[in-house]
């Protein structure tokens, strides 16, 4: 047993004590995560269908990269390939899917930036690193 009363004991006590209290936390964050996915996917929806292009870099070590647009409904405009043909925001992260309908890339807004930056999650095809830059807003003429 421990005892608080020593030097020992009350050290252990505030070290288990911290860490109950750290595991706790993370516990309430991993419940609280799913709340914020409305929220972020909303704001990402909001961003690429502001009639806006991106600049996706899509080999940042090769500094390749290209225009991209985004259309409301699903479908990729500018820049729409076998890899990058459709797109869809699912747990507040933008997807991209490939021709075959599969998951190829997905991002999440990074808001200090306004980027949006690869998750690089083991189940996307695509290179790590990407991220998306947004370009301009364009004038809306009708």
């Amino acid at each position: 047993m421990i005892d608080p009363s020593t030097a020992t004991g009350a050290l252990i006590l505030n070290i288990l004590a911290g860490i109950g209290l750290a595991a706790t936390l993370a516990i309430f964050s991993w419940f609280l995560g799913p709340l914020k996915w409305p929220i972020q996917s909303r704001r990402i929806r909001k961003i690429i269908l502001r009639n806006r292009g991106f600049l996706f870099f899509f080999n940042p070590e090769g500094n390749q990269k290209k225009i991209i647009t985004f259309l409301a409904n699903g479908q990729i405009d500018e820049g729409r390939n076998n890899n990058e043909n459709t797109w869809q925001i699912k747990r507040g992260r933008l997807e991209i899917l490939a021709v075959d309908g599969e998951i190829y890339s997905r991002f999440k807004y990074e808001q200090d930036t306004g980027k949006l930056i690869h998750t690089n999650d083991p189940d996307t095809r695509s290179v790590h690193g990407q991220f998306f830059v947004p370009q301009w807003e364009r004038p809306d003429y009708g």
